[in-house]
């Protein structure tokens, strides 16, 4: 394996603790624990926009919350469930069952299927079930009623006495669209604590830029150790990739792996501003269309305005549905 492509797999499989991913890991984290200890099931939602890293949250969770084995029974705590395209109510329990291991008929009615996920996640000892791309549920052309979909995620957070069995707490994954599910259940909404909005770095906050700038600096680190130190001015670096990135530190990690992948062939050198653009050809813009990354000569002192920023930002909210978070003016009560 040459520099460049160990330089790749360590971006690829690198996992940036960065401010907004701590903070919803830490949050989320708590509240799995206080479902393990026995506390009453909740319903939390993360809306955010595509590759914003909520994947990468899912991941880390499941990794601290693994299944295990107590004198051969199957233990899994916090299962994922990944919910499908075009999903139906039938589908819900089956993607479920799958998500334990487990192999369902094909002639099992819809009740059957309830009653045997119910009883699956009971042997599994489950109290937390995540659910990732909730918001498929509610896709255009959905089969499934938003009605009916949040009644049935109702019925699991629901504990039953008369089947002898605990709710599960929830944590629903998705882009902001799955805030249908609540709007169209008054029960699930007052059940369920407020969004949890895993959001893009916002540009015209200090604190959130110099997030995101800290991002940057670890990726330049990565490379610049590798033999391959990024000869652009810092300051230049970030405002660029912003413009790309809107705030998207997935997006901003497919930038940097393009990078790697351009050195595939080179022997140890600088990446030049250049290197960069050339990265670009194979990156899908996610900031605004009018103001586009490194599109410069590559004139270095020349800052990008802070209103193109704040553009790149808000097209990245927009093209997800997201609103733009409104910020208190400081000193205002």
């Amino acid at each position: 394996m040459t520099p460049a492509q160990q330089l790749r797999r360590d971006i690829e499989t690198c996992e940036l603790p960065h401010l907004m991913f701590e903070e919803h890991l830490t949050a989320l984290k708590q509240r799995i624990d206080d479902a393990l200890a026995g506390f009453a099931p909740k319903v939390f939602r993360v809306p955010g926009p595509s590759r914003v890293g909520k994947s990468s949250l899912i991941a880390k969770l499941s990794r601290d919350y693994p299944e295990t084995r107590n004198a051969g029974r199957r233990n899994v705590p916090v299962l994922v469930v990944r919910v499908p395209h075009s999903t139906t109510v039938k589908l819900l329990p089956k993607s479920v069952l799958r998500a334990l291991g487990f192999r369902v008929r094909g002639n099992m009615t819809e009740g059957e299927l309830f009653t045997l996920m119910v009883e699956q996640l009971d042997l599994a000892g489950t109290r937390v079930v995540i659910f990732d791309e909730i918001s498929h549920l509610v896709d255009e052309g959905s089969r499934v009623p938003p009605r009916a979909a949040s009644d049935w995620l109702k019925t699991l957070v629901d504990p039953n006495p008369e089947e002898q069995r605990l709710g599960v707490t929830l944590i629903l994954f998705g882009i902001p669209r799955l805030e249908r599910l609540f709007s169209a259940n008054d029960q699930l909404r007052k059940r369920a604590c407020p969004a949890r909005n895993f959001l893009p770095y916002d540009a015209s906050d200090a604190a959130q830029m110099t997030a995101y700038d800290s991002c940057v600096t670890a990726y330049a680190r990565m490379f610049a150790a590798a033999g391959y130190p990024i000869d652009v001015r810092p300051r230049v670096l970030t405002q660029q990739s912003y413009l790309l990135t809107g705030g998207l530190i997935g997006v901003l990690a497919n930038f940097m792996c393009e990078l790697a992948i351009l050195m595939a062939r080179e022997a140890p050198r600088a990446i030049s501003y250049a290197d960069c653009q050339k990265a670009l050809e194979c990156v899908s813009h996610a900031g605004s269309p009018h103001k586009l990354a490194f599109e410069d000569s590559g004139v270095e002192d020349a800052g990008v305005e802070p209103a193109a920023l704040k553009q790149a930002y808000v097209h990245v909210l927009a093209s997800s549905s997201a609103s733009v978070p409104i910020r208190k003016k400081s000193g205002v009560k």
